[in-house]
């Protein structure tokens, strides 16, 4: 046995001190110290050194890649409206407005109320109005809001739309005539946060009232081309807050068109991704979405400082057998977070191995 270890003592080799680029999920080894007798060539008896070692585990090793983004609420759009009247009330930034609110207040009543649909109001909606989906449209938002107990969501515009509408307009406050004009609504594809008020009170209606987004908080992405294949719709990630605290969040849009922002700039595809949660805490801010790729299942690792690279040739790690030591061969495999997959013969999960200082 002392032969063994004098010729893995001048055995020629050196540690190996790796970058790692790749970020992964592997739990790294738990490291312990420990002592071991040496014994020099020139035959002066064994002495004692303190050396780090590390067990040898079996898990998975995942790769994670940072595409940067922006927390907020997406692009903001300017909405008004072709009505008359003086502006009475305008709701502050940040005011989420739901489906069949007021959108503001004008002659200091009601003012546009806020409905859910893809077509815009164009035409006024009333008794003998020829069929059409946008019929179908105001049906649904007057059912949603609890008027269409009689009525059938159809393109049909009968009796039954017209008295859902006037108990619509009753419960607003608003005059009974059956009539929907496009002044009196505000259509948009679900609830919108305000992002700015174009106007104020006193001032008289247009085109330009309020800016808003959507309600949703979410993350807006410019990913070059060459990454965008990481993103699936409807995938699970994180997003890495500034404070370097992770929240669960889903891929929910990949753009399908590829720009490029200035001259000589890569070009990239746009992305949004929704959290799971609202951060309440911030309205915008840098972040990070995590994206972790499974890169190898239930391998052997051991910390990158535990591999040794042969004067002749490959690569090995010093194990620990009782008191001594000795060099067995392996072969490095995928890198993780701090740790490399690695396989050989004389090495199993469990065992202990010598880590560089």
């Amino acid at each position: 046995m002392k032969g063994h270890r004098t010729k893995a003592h001048r055995l020629k080799r050196r540690w190996l001190i790796l970058g790692v680029v790749a970020v992964g999920a592997a739990a790294a080894a738990v490291t312990i110290a420990t002592r071991r007798p040496t014994t020099a060539d020139d035959g002066t008896p064994p002495t004692t050194i303190e050396r780090e070692t590390a067990e040898v585990t079996r898990t998975d090793l995942a790769e994670e890649t940072k595409l940067r983004g922006t927390l907020g609420y997406g692009d903001s759009k300017v909405i008004g409206s072709t009505g008359q009247g003086t502006i009475t009330a305008l709701p502050e930034p940040g005011t989420v407005i739901s489906q069949g609110e007021s959108m503001w207040q004008v002659d200091d009543h009601a003012g546009p109320a806020l409905l859910y649909g893809k077509l815009p109001m164009w035409r006024a909606l009333r008794s003998g109005v020829d069929d059409g989906a946008d019929v179908a449209q105001l049906e649904q938002n007057l059912t949603d809001l609890g008027f269409g107990a009689d009525l059938t969501v159809d393109n049909e515009f009968d009796k039954q739309t017209t008295a859902a509408i006037k108990a619509w307009q009753e419960s607003r406050s608003l005059k009974k005539t059956g009539v929907v004009n496009p002044a009196d609504v505000i259509v948009q594809s679900g609830p919108v946060r305000v992002a700015e008020q174009r106007g104020a009170a006193g001032d008289q209606v247009s085109p330009e009232m309020l800016a808003v987004t959507t309600a949703e908080q979410l993350v807006t992405l410019d990913v070059d081309v060459d990454k965008i294949g990481l993103l699936t719709p409807g995938a699970a990630v994180k997003v890495e807050l500034p404070d370097d605290s992770r929240v669960d969040a889903t891929v929910a849009t990949i753009g399908r068109v590829a720009t490029v922002k200035q001259d000589g700039a890569a070009a990239t595809i746009s992305a949004t991704v929704t959290l799971q949660a609202p951060i309440t805490t911030l309205d915008a801010a840098p972040v990070d979405v995590i994206v972790t790729t499974q890169k190898a299942t239930g391998v052997l690792v051991v910390p990158i400082r535990a591999l040794v690279a042969l004067a002749e040739g490959g690569y090995a790690v010093e194990k620990v057998s009782g008191a001594s030591t000795q060099l067995v061969a392996v072969k490095p495999g995928e890198f993780g977070d701090g740790v490399v997959a690695v396989t050989g013969d004389d090495l199993a999960e469990g065992d202990t191995v010598v880590v560089a200082p």
